[in-house]
């Protein structure tokens, strides 16, 4: 893999493809950073092999058309959203002045990399393989999968390097004692606007100055094309600025470019030049006592402890916890009940904000793309999640709905804890059976809790919409527990015990039932 530094080609990524696309009609296409934003308009979508990369593009883009229009009122962004496509003088004039600091094996300043790191592989700066850019791949100790396989055996291609660096910045986690996490810390749930087209996805993506986090700094900004390509090992930065947070460099790396002329390890495609190994080590981090981030792309559990020694933080995937069970936390507001229990996405109230002001933005529903990544908040990763949702945008002005949507989520949750307790005193060696049964109730839930939520838009259906969500969680808590117990066995003694368990079952979830629907 070695070669000579003057063989080693530019793979600058504001002009060469790698970001690939898909139109209205299905059709992909591969395009550059200047294309993809000036076709924006003409693509609906980022097509990726894992989210986690489309959430760094995402990002990216996202932090480049800030630094290019810099929006700062709620009518800049209407302004923008009404040419129906980025005007191409601003894109050009930022790729004039900037384009160099994107090409990926540039020797002075590669992309997202420490220039001060040798650009060829050698044994005194301990190489890594390249898997560990991307935490689908086994790569270390780092993650557990099913999925086998050589750290010596992979070999990036460009396109698959490219997209894994961008990715960092928003999933860099915990990588043992001294390797820290990124921007967030261990990885949020990100909540991406989609729009009709990209263009107005990422349109939807550009934040306000009111709706960045508090933490930022405003007097210092280093977006990565504004910095020194130069990455200090394990350096606490005190000042963070917000597109210095989209393109956060937590970690230290110089790419070992080399001859391939194979198919890559990760997406298969035959590459002229591939990537075996790299340096990876400890980068940037803020420090343990600094303020909270709030990203305006991630939603937070707020402490409920009036001491103060409780922080916020970040909701983050669980383990058998569908995404959609998060619902009012990662969309909704909610006035009711005293003090708000979580608080979602600035961007989300950036958008409610944009449907008051702009009436041509009053759609019938927003949708949003949510992704994130299991670990063991310590060195493990176990998987991605992802999942698409739609939004009335009523519901993202409206907290008595937000309100009556966190009570539906919560009245399943009480349900699911009341078949669980019940089922655990009686069959307390069958952990396995009771797991099946809580899946097989909440995946009862998921079409009809999308169809309540519509309902719950509109203020006159609430009542019934609301009453029919409780006696369908009852119904299928039911089931789910009936279902379980019938494969116990059907002798005697158990037959009898599943009998009582039952009527203790169908008991409590009645009573529960007159507790949220006291007058039904």
């Amino acid at each position: 893999m070695s070669t000579p530094r003057e063989e080693i080609p530019s793979f600058n990524l504001w002009y060469e493809p790698w970001i690939t696309l898909e139109d209205a009609q299905g059709q992909q296409t591969r395009l550059g950073i200047e294309q993809t934003l000036l076709q924006a308009h003409q693509h609906t979508t980022i097509i990726e092999l894992s989210p986690l990369v489309v959430v760094g593009i995402r990002r990216l883009l996202a932090a480049i058309l800030q630094a290019i229009f810099d929006p700062q009122r709620i009518g800049d962004l209407c302004a923008l959203l009404r040419q129906s496509a980025f005007p191409e003088e601003p894109v050009r004039a930022f790729g004039a002045r900037y384009a160099a600091r994107f090409d990926l094996f540039s020797p002075t300043a590669p992309f997202l990399q420490s220039a001060d790191l040798p650009q060829q592989p050698d044994k005194k700066d301990a190489p890594k393989t390249v898997a560990y850019l991307a935490p689908e791949l086994p790569a270390g100790s780092e993650v557990v999968h099913f999925h086998h396989g050589s750290d010596d055996a992979y070999v990036f291609c460009p396109v698959c390097v490219a997209g894994c660096l961008c990715a960092l910045p928003a999933f860099a986690t915990v990588g043992g004692r001294t390797i820290k996490p990124s921007i967030n810390g261990v990885p949020p749930i990100y909540v991406l606007p989609e729009g009709r087209t990209l263009f107005e996805s990422l349109a939807y993506s550009l934040v306000l100055p009111n709706y960045q986090p508090s933490a930022r700094s405003r007097t210092q900004d280093l977006a990565w094309w504004e910095r020194e390509p130069i990455i200090q090992q394990s350096h606490e930065v005190i000042e963070v600025g917000y597109l210095h947070s989209l393109t956060f460099p937590a970690r230290r790396v110089r790419l070992h470019p080399g001859r391939l002329d194979a198919p890559c390890s990760r997406c298969g495609n035959p590459s002229r030049w591939g990537v075996r190994t790299m340096i990876y080590k400890m980068g940037e981090y803020r420090p343990k006592e600094a303020p909270i981030w709030f990203d305006p792309f991630a939603a937070y559990v707020l402490p409920q402890s009036k001491k103060g020694d409780t922080p916020p933080r970040p909701i983050r995937p669980q383990p058998n916890h569908a995404l959609w069970r998060e619902y009012a936390s990662l969309f909704l507001t909610n006035a009711q009940g005293g003090e708000q229990s979580s608080r979602r996405p600035t961007v989300l109230d950036q958008l409610a904000e944009l449907t008051s002001e702009c009436p041509e933005r009053a759609i019938s529903l927003f949708s949003f793309r949510c992704v994130g990544l299991r670990t063991d908040m310590q060195a493990k990763v176990f998987e991605w999640v992802e999942a698409g949702f739609e939004v009335p945008p009523v519901l993202l002005r409206d907290p008595q709905g937000g309100w009556l949507v966190s009570q539906a989520i919560e009245f399943a949750d009480q349900c699911a804890k009341t078949i669980r307790s019940v089922f655990t005193q009686n069959w307390k060696g069958e952990a396995s059976l009771r797991a099946s049964m809580e899946e097989r109730f909440w995946a009862a839930l998921a079409a009809p809790f999308r169809q309540t939520v519509l309902r719950m838009s509109r203020p006159e259906q609430r009542p019934t919409a609301y009453q029919e969500w409780i006696e369908r969680c009852v119904r299928e808590a039911k089931n789910a527990f009936r279902t379980a117990v019938e494969y116990l066995g059907d002798d005697a003694a158990t037959l009898e015990k599943r009998f009582i368990s039952e009527r203790s079952v169908y008991g409590l979830l009645n009573k529960l039932r007159k507790e949220y629907l006291p007058d039904a």
